[in-house]
């Protein structure tokens, strides 16, 4: 049952976030709103979950994930309503900062209790996050189908409706009690031990690709969803349209997951990693000089391909690789490496949007993407020929 529930309440969160971002940033360039106040905004949302990120996966770890799960969740109604009721730029950058922090408490918990599960974590992350994509589907088309047809006001109160329902959901998750059986003498082995866990987490080289490439990959995906709307918007495609393109990327998501396992048996998970790095800068790139909509539709479904497999992946990764009671802690960098990425890329890239356009942003995060992608790619892996015997 607790299984059902931590989908579900992940599906809503996915579907939130997908639907709300793209939205926003509409509303606010209605609202006249510039390029490089729309990047300050999307900046803000990231640069105080990048400053708790880490201290949220040890509260994690430390609390429990209910607490985090509620407080998450209330903090994010609280961000919604905010600019319902004063939409205007401060308002803005308080409520993206607000829902950065509470969608990464609910991240973190909820990816902490995907790994307390046991069994196989490929398949077990591999279901999460095939669940995660249907969110990811349908957020973008339903919140701007309702944006386009209703106005922001009706957007946004659906969306909190949904948001309430995935609270009042985890009061039906069962056996938690556990989770707070690490009382003083292990949590203050965590807390003298954990910065030296995480030091030594980062020397393996494997270990700090999946961090590096989980954190990237899930930023850019946050990142066109905010900026791919824009773009469209100066190609003149609709908002409609722009949902329904950001969903068939959603879609493509989904539908990858079911060919995970035999890709991971034929090319490996980090190989898989890395070309995903290529793959979204390769997509970043070209997309501006996309004039067809069926073009873009290629382009979204390959993009959402690589995004599907690289999360996962990297999950797994970490999750395996690493010890429970640690979990909180460890996504918790990974999620901080997100969220720094989602803070600078606007700021770096923002300016220079102002002065040549969006496709600016597109061509500049392109680059990085694939620079990235040449540094973390896996090493060849060098066998010595046993010498030859003489009889």
């Amino acid at each position: 049952m607790n299984y059902y529930i931590i989908i579900l309440m992940n599906t809503i969160l996915i579907t939130t976030i997908t639907g709300i971002k793209p939205v926003v940033s509409l509303y606010a360039y209605s609202l006249g709103l510039s390029p490089q106040e729309i990047s300050m905004i999307i900046a803000g949302s990231a640069i105080c979950p990048a400053l708790l990120a880490l201290h949220i996966g040890k509260w994690v770890d430390h609390i429990g994930t209910r607490p985090m799960v509620i407080i998450g969740n209330v903090m994010y109604l609280i961000s919604l309503l905010l600019s319902v009721m004063f939409p205007a730029f401060f308002i803005f950058l308080i409520q993206l900062a607000l829902a950065g922090i509470a969608s990464t408490c609910l991240m973190l918990a909820l990816q902490k209790r995907i790994g307390s599960l046991g069994g196989d974590i490929d398949r077990t992350v591999s279901n999460y996050s095939l669940f995660a994509s249907v969110g990811a589907m349908i957020g973008p088309v339903m919140s701007s189908f309702l944006y386009d047809y209703y106005g922001y006001h009706i957007c946004i109160f659906f969306n909190m409706f949904l948001i309430i329902i995935a609270l009042g959901s985890e009061m039906g998750m069962r056996n938690l009690a556990g989770e707070n059986k690490q009382k003083t003498v292990e949590n203050q082995q965590v807390n003298l031990h954990g910065r030296e866990y995480i030091w030594t987490l980062m020397r393996n080289r494997d270990i700090r690709n999946a961090m590096i490439i989980g954190g990237l990959i899930f930023s850019y995906r946050e990142l066109f969803t905010v900026y791919f709307p824009l773009l469209a918007g100066n190609m003149g495609i609709s908002p409609t349209l722009t949902g329904i393109l950001l969903s068939f990327s959603g879609l493509a998501m989904l539908v990858i997951r079911f060919t995970q396992t035999s890709l991971v048996r034929s090319f490996g998970r980090m190989r898989i990693l890395t070309w995903s790095l290529f793959v979204t800068g390769i997509i970043y790139l070209v997309t501006p000089f996309s004039p067809w909509i069926f073009l873009l539709f290629v382009l979204v479904g390959i993009l959402g391909a690589g995004l599907g497999l690289a999360q996962p992946l990297s999950t797994a990764a970490l999750l395996e690789g690493t010890l429970s009671k640690h979990h909180g802690e460890v996504l918790g960098v990974q999620m901080m490496i997100n969220r720094v990425s989602q803070f600078a890329i606007p700021v770096i890239f923002g300016g220079l949007g102002g002065l040549l356009g969006v496709s600016a942003i597109f061509w500049g995060s392109g680059l990085v993407l694939t620079v990235l992608g040449y540094i973390t790619r896996p090493l060849p892996i060098h066998v010595d020929k046993p010498k030859s015997q003489h009889l």
